[in-house]
């Protein structure tokens, strides 16, 4: 483009020429095999994802949505490139809009085994706290803890396994508090009592242990389950059907009017009478 020069009069514009003032609209360029989300996260660029949904004039405001999860050529989602590279303001801002924290690949991994594999802890815990599935197994057989220590991502494992324990304290106190009158009926006050009990014990262990090791927090979960499965088992067995138990067999009346066990055998019926 040209230098304008002192005093210069104005150019006639020409057919398809810019006038003084206007910006010339630059086509955005993506890296190659990328979406605009992952192109995003590949460049670090949160504040770029947020307009693409708020500004009503971007290019990508009608798609944006649908590529939230969309998988890219390795079967990676956006929530596992951001995993893989550490991308915590990004990774907030696509849980926000709503991507899915509990989708996997074929192979079973989610975005928790990623970021446990490449030791991002600011990420792990995000997931965590948006309800990331810490029971999902790959092909290996491996949950994120396992994923982890196959890395040596120790404090991912430490995490991962104290993560674990909080989680089993919640789900077995909300089965048993949350329960309707009909399903409560099922256990004991006294085995309510215990279970409770247990995971109050279990809290305050996690709240108030210095130093914990995982070991630790793996042991104190096998305890609990030791104790409360049983109950939360008879918590959540279906309702026995009405009607299917069998029902006692009702007994017939004689002529008489006694009552009789079933029909009886007449010796003298179909018998031949004699010459």
């Amino acid at each position: 483009m040209a230098l304008e020069t002192e005093n210069a009069p104005e150019a006639e514009a020409e057919p398809g020429s810019r006038n003084e003032g206007e910006e010339e609209e630059e086509t955005e360029q993506l890296l190659p095999d990328t979406t605009i989300v992952t192109h995003c996260i590949y460049k670090n660029d949160p504040q770029r994802l947020v307009k693409c949904f708020e500004d009503d004039t971007d290019p990508y405001k009608e798609e944006i949505a649908e590529l939230l999860n969309e998988r890219d050529d390795d079967g990676k989602s956006p929530l596992d490139v951001a995993a893989c590279l550490g991308r915590i303001e990004l990774t907030r801002e696509l849980l926000h809009r709503g991507a899915d924290i509990n989708e996997f690949t074929q192979k079973g991994y989610s975005c928790l085994h990623f970021a446990a594999a490449w030791g991002r802890l600011p990420v792990l815990k995000l997931h965590i706290e948006h309800g990331g599935n810490l029971q999902q197994r790959n092909t290996h057989g491996e949950r994120p803890r396992e994923t982890a220590m196959r890395y040596t991502q120790m404090e991912c494992v430490d995490y991962c396994a104290k993560a674990m324990l909080q989680e089993c304290i919640r789900t077995t106190q909300e089965s048993i508090t949350d329960a309707d009158k009909a399903v409560a009926g099922r256990i004991t006050k006294e085995e309510r009592n215990i279970a409770l009990n247990t995971c109050k014990e279990k809290q305050e262990w996690l709240d108030n242990s210095p130093e914990p090791t995982t070991q630790d927090f793996l042991s104190h979960r096998v305890a609990l389950l030791e104790i409360c499965t049983p109950v939360v088992q008879k918590l959540s067995e279906p309702p026995p059907e009405k009607g299917s138990a069998a029902r006692p067999r009702s007994k017939t009346r004689s002529k008489s009017g006694k009552k009789s066990a079933g029909p009886q055998f007449n010796p003298q019926k179909g018998k031949k009478k004699g010459k």
